[in-house]
């Protein structure tokens, strides 16, 4: 019995440490931060119901992340120097994913690393390809994938190991008509730790790749700053420091007014119910929509009682002048028939006139021509009786 229960509690306690994470560090991330920063550089798409990723823009069709800056070996171990403007959030928070549909997608994520990559080596070549969503981090464990996961031969960076850690080690990323060859050769490789309470990315043995490349690799401090501008100047200079940007406590507690996010024109290739990376996110997202809609709702609110008035005079003038063209429309023959019938008023009346005026007026007798010829027959023998006398 006793055999039993101390089983069942090494049983336990394994899995708490196999599930364990790592203690979040002092300064944490808001999305509106990822948000605000990486707007300028591409776009926001909700690829899934609560599955919000990050699109680069201006990008070659061949570009891959992990291939515009430089590796430099710190005290978290292999840290990636990028000069892409989005890449303090890019690679060292979240995962990057090659989607069927959108291409390169980056899916936040709030704990911090030197870079988030896997790696594969030989004895000629060393490659690194990013992780993906099903990847986290944990405790006396590493990284830990929550399906099976195999990276495409197309999404490793392989370089020789001189150049591995050169200035400008993406001008050395060997194409990927030959990087086939060179994947199916390499062993596989992730070396993930804590240290006290730093997370290291061992990758590669920084001793075999000094043997390798023939040269010492010093160790480079990193200098935390949360100016960007200051980190910015560093990229542009050969320095031998390095500045890791990360948003002070103050930029992460601003609120976004307008989060513009699209929603995905296609189904993505990502798994939904497998990806590892955490969700908080979501709810201030609908938090601040349901406040920009509220908003949006009081002013239209408070504008709607003049924009109502304004709207009944126009409809009451445009009625009015849409009742006149109506009746000038519907009613032509009655407007063309009013002045025929008062001219044959007036005819009617005049021609009662007229009859009047004639029966007032006295009458002349005419006479005959048999009535002429008597008269006339009378006057001559008158005139013949006259004679006789």
């Amino acid at each position: 019995m006793k055999r039993f229960i101390i089983s069942v509690m090494f049983l336990i306690l394994a899995v708490s440490l196999t599930n364990a994470r790592p203690r979040p560090a002092s300064v944490t991330i808001s999305f509106g931060s990822f948000y605000s920063s990486l707007q300028p550089y591409g776009e926001w798409i909700e690829i899934d119901a609560d599955v919000f990723a990050w699109r680069p823009h201006s990008v070659s069709w061949d570009w891959r992340p992990y291939s515009l800056g430089r590796w430099a070996w710190t005290r978290h171990g292999w840290y990636w120097d990028s000069y892409e403007p989005f890449g303090w959030a890019t690679y060292h928070y979240g995962r990057w994913y090659n989607d069927d549909y959108y291409g390169w997608i980056w899916i936040p994520d709030y704990e911090w690393g030197p870079s988030w990559v896997e790696w594969r080596y030989d004895d000629d070549y060393i490659g690194w390809a990013p992780l993906p969503p099903y990847a986290s981090f944990r405790i006396h464990f590493g990284i830990h994938f929550s399906i099976r996961w195999h990276s495409h031969y197309n999404y490793w960076n392989f370089v020789p190991y001189r150049r591995f850690c050169d200035y400008r080690v993406g001008h050395y990323i060997i194409d990927s008509r030959r990087s086939r060859r060179i994947f199916e050769r390499t062993k596989y490789r992730t070396n993930y730790y804590m240290d006290r309470d730093r997370l290291v990315n061992g990758g590669v043995d920084r001793s075999f790749i000094e043997r390798k490349a023939g040269y010492r690799i010093a160790e480079r401090d990193i200098h935390v700053t949360d100016n960007y501008r200051t980190m910015d100047r560093s990229k542009r200079s050969r320095n031998e420091g390095i500045y890791s940007y990360r948003p002070s406590d103050r930029d992460n507690s601003r609120s976004v007014e307008r989060y513009d996010i699209k929603r995905g024109e296609k189904r993505t290739s990502l798994e939904r119910d497998k990806i590892i990376t955490p969700r908080e996110s979501n709810r201030e997202i609908n938090r601040n929509r349901d406040k920009e809609i509220f908003e949006n709702n009081r002013k239209e609110n408070r504008n709607e009682p003049r924009k109502e008035i304004n709207r009944d005079r126009d409809q009451s003038n445009n009625e009015r002048r849409e009742m006149r063209n109506n009746n000038r429309e519907v009613r032509p023959n009655e407007s063309r028939r009013e002045p025929d019938m008062n001219r044959s008023r007036e005819e009617k009346s005049e021609r009662k006139r007229e009859t009047r005026v004639e029966r007032e007026r006295p009458q002349e007798h005419k006479s005959s021509p048999r009535s002429t010829e008597k008269r006339e027959n009378r006057s001559d023998n008158r005139s013949r009786s006259e004679r006789r006398r």
